[in-house]
């Protein structure tokens, strides 16, 4: 049988079976506790949820000079892509404010949350879960420029091992030669810096896409055939991009507004305005 509590001092400190502990706290004490208890938890649960977090209403775009899909022109961005995507925020009742930086620059942003979109990506397996992928803007082939007057190419990727090639910083074409194991690279910060490169001697060969390099010799005032153009097989998607971790409801908000365009005939009345960027369809 359990003693009396021998403690001296004013709060028990023995086992729950000492009399002075049954004393204190009787059936009438201990059903006393268990409603404050149930009043408690019934207070906690009738609480207001914290409310979720507002979606933005304007998103900050970063892209780099694409054309012809997006360009920076005397009044500012211009090209398909940013047509598009400027009637897809519209539609989906967002603002859009669109900043240009070299490609590089553009993920480094992107990826860092520091900008919530961009223009444009080409769409790979590799970089599948990288991004969240909007809306397409186009496609791209892309193509082996070297000098006029060299021996010319493969349209062979793989034929590019032993070469010294130029590649846009950031961009598919180095998947594209690590994919071969293509190491002789040299990276340039936008076009322009490419053509530098191979002007210098520094490589013998670019790799990128073809229309971009294009619109690059025009903008240098370069004739069309001052390069060797070799056309590969390799057509890649291109598409407005977010951060991965941009919330599904704010996709599916951009995703449902392209969708629409489609369907009320504003995506194909834009391709045709552009149809330039869509010259072998």
């Amino acid at each position: 049988m359990a003693g009396n509590c021998r403690s001296a001092a004013p709060t028990c400190i023995c086992s729950r079976r000492c009399r002075c502990h049954s004393a204190r706290v009787g059936p009438v004490a201990a059903s006393a506790m268990s409603f404050s208890r149930r009043i408690l938890l019934l207070s906690s649960l009738a609480l207001p949820a914290r409310p979720a977090a507002a979606e933005p209403q304007s998103l900050r775009w970063v892209c780099s000079e694409m054309p012809p899909f997006v360009w920076r022109g005397a009044e500012g961005a211009q090209g398909y892509a940013y047509e598009l995507s400027r009637r897809v925020m519209k539609r989906a009742g967002l603002e859009m404010e669109l900043q240009f930086f070299p490609w590089a620059r553009v993920l480094l942003l992107l990826n860092s949350g520091q900008a919530q979109a961009a223009l444009v990506a080409a769409r790979t397996p590799a970089r599948e879960e990288r991004f969240a992928w909007l809306f397409p803007v186009g496609y791209v082939r892309f193509a082996v420029f070297t000098r006029k007057g060299g021996p010319r190419p493969s349209s062979d990727v793989a034929a590019l091992q032993g070469r010294r090639v130029a590649v846009l910083r950031g961009s598919v074409s180095r998947e594209l030669l690590e994919g071969v194991a293509v190491t002789s690279l040299a990276e340039g910060r936008d076009h322009g810096d490419l053509i530098a490169l191979l002007q210098r001697d520094v490589v013998d060969t670019i790799l990128a896409p073809e229309p971009m390099m294009r619109a690059q010799l025009e903008r240098l005032q370069l004739p069309a055939d001052s390069l060797q153009v070799t056309q590969l097989a390799h057509r890649l998607e291109l598409y407005a991009i977010a951060h991965p971790r941009m919330s599904q409801a704010l996709q599916q908000r951009i995703i449902g507004a392209y969708q629409q365009l489609v369907e009320d005939g504003s995506v194909a009345q834009l391709r045709r305005r552009h149809a330039a960027a869509f010259g072998d369809d």
